[in-house]
């Protein structure tokens, strides 16, 4: 009878282990899944505030054309990185080109500008080295190079149409997660004119 009855308590006991591991499995496994929802949300937020600076920072180079070069806002609007060879288009300017990618960057001046960069997938070494974005020691965004890498790549896409003085701009943000198995992707698509053409 004994014997019976400390089988029974043994067997007992292991029924409670194995609810009690199951149990603590289960809270951990829950509290994994939700650490990994909150990390990609956070970075979701962050890859949004990123694609969304870097619509802001197109429409300021516009406007900082239009307060540099008032008198000609036709030929002066999307002038590249405020080249002043663009009024009355007396010689040859650089402008933002169409079909091109640039990688964006607040200079010392406090001016925006934009640096053209070949187009490459994510998945490329090159691509992720070359549009990386990095915080400044003032935690601000910047593509120039920072010790304060971020896991963000950030790229510019311009179409522009010469006929009716439209960008279409296309802020274009990748990341990849933590294990570097799954990429991600956030897209801010905006439409810059030249409304202001004198």
């Amino acid at each position: 009878m004994k014997n019976t009855k400390k089988a029974t308590s043994i067997i007992e006991s292991m029924i409670i282990m194995l609810i009690i591991v199951t149990w603590i499995t289960w809270l951990y496994n829950i509290f994994n899944e939700s650490t990994k929802l909150s990390n990609t949300t956070k970075n979701r937020i962050e890859a949004i505030e990123i694609a969304r600076e870097g619509i802001e920072a197109m429409k300021n180079i516009r406007d900082t054309n239009w307060l540099m070069y008032g008198w000609d806002t036709v030929n002066c609007f999307n002038t590249l990185n405020y080249d002043q060879r663009c009024i009355w288009n007396i010689s040859w300017a650089s402008y933002i080109e169409d079909n091109k990618s640039y990688k964006i960057y607040k200079h010392i001046d406090n001016k925006w500008y934009l640096n053209e960069n070949p187009t490459w997938d994510f998945s490329d070494n090159s691509y992720r080295s070359d549009f990386r974005v990095y915080k400044d020691n003032d935690w601000f965004y910047t593509q120039t190079w920072s010790t304060n890498e971020t896991i963000f790549t950030r790229e510019i896409q311009v179409s522009y149409s010469w006929s009716t003085n439209i960008m279409n701009i296309n802020s274009l943000v990748n990341w990849a997660d933590s294990s570097k198995e799954w990429f991600h992707k956030v897209e801010i698509w905006n439409i810059i004119t030249n409304w202001k053409q004198n």
